[in-house]
């Protein structure tokens, strides 16, 4: 340090930073001393606030070195006094550090075995639905709770535990606390992959427990009582209508003899009668006041558990009386409905997607299609590097891309599969229709697949309202139900639809509707880009020319075609043949 920069006053500016640096790492080396456990590096950001007041107090370099040793001294013997009281009862603080222990491993064990048990594969699916960045985070969140787990002496399937630890009180609060913030969020990110039902259930009862709060209740009250107002309904919101609901639900179901029909048809009609009353039950039980519902606990996870329950019957042992009254059109096929887009789920089959190059052509697509200086080779080394495989796929590489005319098999595919090519300027879509219930369309840059609403026997009276985004550039994306039957106009000029045999004015369900249309969109994209992704897992980049890449495409694009025709259409489709 300059003489003169002291003697000027402005000692500060000659204080080298490695100085303070040292007299950081010092005080913190200090402060570690005092808390049993502790390390310095924990106490580093509490010495780096304890240094910079007293530097910014201090007058000079020597006051400067003054004040830190005697407040060192000063919190040296406030321990030292402390701990000869602790030492007499150091008996009885380790009892109390032991307790502690128990009652936070008492309270989390369940949890963070559940985590650790059920860690892999939540992953696994996270990092194939929602991307590498939100699965990695996940794992970091798994990992960390599996060491605490440890920690706290929580028994871990496939991992060995760690020595007898004593934990001090300081390390079990901020441990506890740490629980506290992260374990349930994580944990219901787990359960949501490992076990939807259990998953309901607990998102149920987190509900059931923010309708206890007044403030919630009033809220959600007043919004049913409006949109009550708005359909003209005559549903009662009272503890009585509960009542009345409650009974109607419990009501035991006949027994069916057997051979009797009849009895089965009674037996069906009153569990149907039972969700009815457990749907409206919901709906009652959440206009209550929060007062009200004090008498009817738990009522929403027991409503779902009757609905869970007379729907599995009913699909298990009255399925067969369902199949004489399903609509069906004059050639005997059933007909497709609007809820049939959400209801019957896409499903991909773990099964090659796309053939080889010799199975291909069996399929009529043929060397003639290729050109002679873009055929591929036979005799290249075809294998995958590791960090190839299951590799994710949200873009066509070839097939259907600006500038590319399809193959000549891929138009006669598509009209087996009465499919539509479409083309906009440079983007081509294929799009398929379904009755007069939805469509489909399916793009390739990216892969996606959009399901709207369709209503091709709309009347200039019952023309459907389009909704219509504008987004930039001049286009316009129409939303998921823009082609929903308006139906009957009443005398207020309201139009209402029927769905799922609900009824309601078209601004209450289309966008709940339009959501389950979304959801149906995006599974229809995931097992589109699972075909894809077949065409490109095993395979290198290097090993393979375009016209190889679009016949596996044109491969993938058709086996996705199958799988809608075959689910939508209960595997009766039968393609149509020129």
């Amino acid at each position: 340090m300059s003489e003169a920069a002291a003697a000027g006053g402005d000692w500060r500016k000659s204080i080298a930073q490695s100085y303070r640096s040292g007299q950081v790492r010092s005080i913190a080396e200090e402060l570690a001393t005092f808390e049993p456990g502790a390390s310095a590096d924990s106490k580093k950001m509490l010495a780096m606030k304890f240094e910079d007041s007293i530097f910014k107090a201090a007058s000079s370099m020597d006051d400067y070195r003054k004040i830190i040793d005697k407040k060192i001294n000063k919190l040296k013997k406030h321990y030292a006094k402390k701990g000869g009281v602790d030492e007499e009862n150091k008996d009885l603080i380790r009892e109390k550090e032991l307790l502690f222990q128990k009652a936070i491993r008492d309270e989390y064990s369940a949890k963070l075995i559940y985590i650790a048990k059920h860690a892999d594969r939540a992953v696994q699916v996270t990092r194939m639905t929602s991307g590498e960045q939100k699965a990695k985070v996940l794992k970091d969140h798994c990992d960390s709770l599996k060491k605490r787990a440890l920690q706290l002496g929580v028994q871990i399937e496939g991992e060995a535990p760690l020595p007898r630890l004593n934990h001090g009180m300081a390390f079990l609060t901020q441990l506890k606390a740490s629980l506290d913030t992260i374990v349930d969020t994580v944990r219901s990110h787990v359960v949501k992959v490992e076990d939807a039902n259990l998953f309901l259930e607990e998102q149920l009862d987190s509900a059931d427990k923010k309708l206890l709060n007044s403030k919630n209740s009033n809220i959600l009250r007043k919004a049913l009582q409006d949109a009550a107002d708005a359909d003209n309904s005559t549903q009662q919101l009272t503890t009585d209508q509960m009542k009345l609901l409650t009974d109607l639900m419990n009501v035991p179901t006949p027994i069916p003899r057997r051979n009797q029909n009849a009895d089965q048809v009674r037996a069906a009609l009153s569990r149907i009668e039972k969700m009815r009353a457990s749907t409206q039950a919901i709906l009652t039980y959440c206009g209550l006041t929060a007062e009200e519902k004090t008498s009817f606990p738990g009522s929403l996870k027991k409503c779902s558990a009757i609905l869970k329950e007379n729907l599995l019957a009913l699909g298990k042992d009255h399925s067969y009386l369902f199949e004489d009254v399903e609509e069906k059109d004059e050639d005997g096929n059933p007909i497709i409905k609007l809820e049939d887009a959400w209801n019957k789920h896409l499903q991909y089959a773990d099964e090659t997607v796309v053939q080889s190059a010799a199975a291909v052509e069996d399929d009529d697509i043929t060397a003639e299609d290729e050109p002679a200086n873009k055929r591929q080779k036979t005799d290249e080394d075809t294998s995958t590097p590791p960090a190839e495989t299951n590799r994710m796929v949200i873009s066509a590489r070839v097939l259907l891309t600006p500038g590319r005319k399809p193959i000549s098999k891929l138009i006669p595919e598509l009209k087996k599969k009465s499919a539509v090519l479409i083309k906009n300027g440079t983007v081509s879509s294929i799009r398929m229709e379904f009755g007069t219930a939805f469509e489909m369309t399916i793009y390739f840059k990216p892969l996606l697949v959009t399901i709207r609403a369709l209503n091709k026997e709309a009347t200039a009276t019952t023309a459907p309202i389009r909704d219509i985004t504008a987004l930039s550039g001049g286009i316009q994306w129409p939303s998921l139900h823009q082609g929903l039957n308006a139906g009957e106009i009443t005398d207020n000029n309201t139009s209402h639809v029927s769905v799922l045999g609900v009824t309601g004015t078209r601004a209450t369900l289309a966008p709940i509707i339009a959501k389950q249309l979304e959801y149906a969109s995006a599974q229809a994209t995931h097992v589109l880009r699972k075909c894809f992704a077949a065409t490109v897992n095993g395979k290198t980049s290097s090993s393979e020319s375009d016209f190889g890449i679009e016949i596996a495409e044109t491969s993938a694009l058709i086996k996705f075609m199958k799988i809608v025709r075959s689910t939508y259409h209960n595997g009766k489709w039968v393609d149509v043949e020129d």
